[in-house]
């Protein structure tokens, strides 16, 4: 059974027997991870961040960040589905209100799953920005507007859906969603990604969606701090995954210059050069995780610089991948530029990394402000 003790071997088995054997057809399908997607439903990984009170693991960023390293070496759009579901429901756990319990339980036995809908095009990677309208209509609310990128889309059963409050002007809410709610309509076969090709982001229409009421997640118009929240555990995440994606680049090639031998039975990784190269991806790899798991046990223990500390770590995480993967790619040499390594596929995924909400220079400017007050 699952638990916070066994939860990094738990990870590693799972990608090694479920996510493992479908990341080829994944990338070059641009196919939905289902079998994987499923098996964290049914392994008890979603209720991770749920508290146990709610039948949940009770875990927090830390946890969540392992995770998130451990899948993405084995397939980064995993990885990333499964790290927005756990963001909603970190938000979920700490200001759901009465719609809070229910959910939880349920989300901690892999009945539910929830994909963020927060991405528009009016806003771009300021996602915190929402155009997304709401009309009181008795005990619901009825919501117009439409999100641009929802992962994990027609997969998950609720959006965590971002909107500006009709009754408290200037302020935000945040509504669970059912996915097959009338008048949400998803577009389909727009979503064609250089890379991250099976996370299934698609736009999402909300023309007239009816919502009850008791779905608002927490008060009304607390939407804004509900998202502080969300940022915190998007954003460990997001650096997780890009650490994660650098550190499976650095294993690829390290095996490669090994098993790659000369004539004269010398492997490659006898050339100084390229021993020189392997030590760069190992201390930026190594350097990508650390700052990674300092940021999530910062923000678990409270700590003032916990923010600057997280948005370090995605600029950090998000710098490195793409250093490491063009430099493993040279170690690949032609085997590499053949498809032979999966080190291409890794480069393509991890160019993902600077445009993902909010992208590299949203998250600098965001340190900068943080490092100045």
């Amino acid at each position: 059974m699952l638990s916070l003790e066994n939860l990094e071997s738990e990870t590693k088995a799972l990608g090694e027997r479920v996510i493992a054997p479908i990341t080829k057809s994944v990338d070059e399908d641009g196919r939905f991870p289902a079998e994987a997607y499923s098996a964290l439903r049914k392994e008890g990984f979603m209720g991770l961040l749920v508290p146990k009170e709610f039948g949940g693991l009770g875990g927090g960023d830390v946890h969540h960040a392992k995770v998130c390293w451990i899948l993405a070496g084995f397939d980064a759009t995993t990885a990333l589905c499964y790290m927005m579901h756990n963001t909603a429901t970190a938000m979920l756990a700490k200001f759901g209100g009465k719609v809070s319990g229910e959910i939880l339980a349920k989300v901690a036995k892999g009945d539910i799953a929830i994909a963020l809908a927060y991405s528009e095009s009016g806003s771009g990677t300021h996602f915190d920005l929402p155009d997304m309208t709401e009309q009181e209509a008795g005990d619901f609310r009825i919501l117009n507007g439409r999100k641009s990128f929802v992962t994990s889309a027609e997969f998950a059963d609720y959006y965590l859906t971002y909107t500006n409050s009709c009754k408290l002007k200037g302020k935000r809410n945040n509504w669970l969603v059912e996915r097959n709610s009338q008048n949400l309509v998803h577009e389909h076969n727009l979503w064609n990604g250089v890379g991250m090709r099976g996370n299934n982001s698609k736009p999402v229409q909300y023309n007239g969606v009816k919502v009850p009421n008791s779905m608002l997640v927490g008060a009304e118009g607390q939407g804004e701090d509900q998202a502080g929240l969300v940022a915190m555990y998007f954003i460990t995440g997001l650096g997780a995954i890009y650490a994660g994606l650098g550190n499976a680049a650095y294993n690829c090639a390290l095996a490669h210059t090994k098993e790659r031998k000369y004539t004269n039975g010398n492997a490659l990784c006898d050339i100084e050069m390229v021993r020189a190269h392997l030590a760069t991806l190992y201390t930026k790899a190594q350097s990508a995780r650390a700052l990674v798991l300092e940021a999530a046990r910062s923000f678990d223990a409270g700590e003032t610089d916990a923010a600057t500390k997280i948005f370090a770590c995605r600029v950090n995480a998000t710098e490195l991948v793409t250093e490491i993967c063009s430099l493993a790619m040279r170690l690949g040499g032609g085997k590499a530029y053949s498809k032979l390594l999966p080190l291409e596929r890794y480069l393509r995924d991890s160019y993902a990394a600077q445009v993902m909400a909010p992208s590299l220079d949203v998250v600098k400017m965001w340190l900068g402000d943080a490092l100045r007050k």
